[in-house]
């Protein structure tokens, strides 16, 4: 059967909190075909598997792909999971505990699914094929309804002793901040995610401040990354000083973070950082520069990230390929 040799498509799934992206992707990492649809977060882990069936069935219509041929899928969901047997074991973000996203979807596909930390596909595309290409030493973060990590030391994804280790997004950096969907005050995804900036956006909106943003996020229920970055640029003050703050926090993390592991290239990206481009880069590399005191000579780079919203796609097609058919 064609689906099963190495060269074979295989299908990347990339799980998130706001939405989900499919794709068909061949052995050449071209992305054939794609589905997105927007998560049912709140619905539990049924629903979420049944859009992201449909996810996947769309990206076989518009590849010309049918399931049969698919060698392979691979999973990059919110975690912590337990990566061996493919379930999801909670997340902050998702409405789900002890969910067997990967069996599920096995089962449906017929053929074997890796499930993977989303944020660690992510940054594995990064390191393979994006930003960090040609390096060996890579701290990535990904920027949106939560912040999640991934960390490449000598070409090798840093995983700990419980495979889960890479969660820079819950670092503290502000003791007895705000509370995070992990239950902590002060995460780094409590003060710079996506999620904390419509916190703040929120309680000014309440406090009366004008704000472009206040019809927008009462229409759409949510501020999106489009939203926030054409209200930065129209000098919305609100929004700029909510990604200014953001952008504090998110540098201080990776700035301590650089001091403790010297990798040579930060890579940044997420919805976050494809809306906003460059200048809030700018301001993140900012705030860690100051903090690094381990990089006299200013050599590791910080950068954004290379692939956008492909990342996800394409780091667990790379992932399953890897791990489930180039034994």
């Amino acid at each position: 059967m064609a689906g099963q040799g190495s060269g074979a498509p295989v299908v990347g799934v990339d799980l998130g909190g706001t939405k989900i992206l499919a794709g068909v992707v061949g052995p050449d990492h071209v992305i054939l075909g794609r589905g997105k649809r927007n998560t049912p977060a709140k619905e539990g882990g049924p629903a979420i598997l049944q859009v992201m069936k449909e996810c996947v069935e769309e990206a076989l219509a518009t590849s010309g792909v049918s399931r049969a041929e698919i060698a392979a899928g691979g999973i990059g969901s919110p975690g912590p999971l337990d990566v061996q047997t493919g379930v999801i074991l909670f997340s902050a973000n998702l409405n789900v505990k002890n969910y067997p996203i990967g069996p599920e979807l096995s089962a449906y596909l017929d053929r074997p699914v890796l499930v993977q930390n989303d944020v660690r596909v992510g940054g594995y595309a990064e390191f393979r094929l994006g930003a960090a290409r040609e390096y060996r030493n890579m701290i990535a973060a990904f920027v949106g309804t939560g912040i999640g990590g991934c960390v490449v030391m000598d070409g090798q994804i840093v995983t700990g002793s419980t495979s889960n280790a890479g969660e820079v997004g819950h670092m503290i950096v502000k003791a007895g901040g705000p509370r995070c969907g992990c239950g902590s005050k002060g995460c780094m995804e409590a003060l710079a995610s996506k999620t904390a900036m419509q916190r703040r956006i929120s309680k000014a909106i309440r406090k009366g401040t004008p704000t472009v943003l206040r019809d927008k996020i009462a229409r759409k229920g949510r501020l999106k990354s489009g939203d926030l970055a054409e209200a930065v640029a129209a000098g919305d003050a609100v929004a700029v000083k909510a990604v200014q703050r953001a952008a504090h926090y998110l540098g201080l993390g990776l700035g301590g973070l650089v001091n403790v592991l010297g990798p040579e290239i930060v890579v940044i990206g997420g919805g976050v950082v494809n809306a906003m481009g460059n200048s809030w880069v700018d301001l993140v590399r900012n705030v860690a520069r100051a903090q690094i005191i381990t990089d006299p000579g200013g050599t590791i780079k910080i950068e954004k990230a290379a692939l956008g919203d492909d990342a996800g796609i394409l780091g667990a097609a790379l992932l399953a390929r890897e791990h489930l058919l180039n034994k």
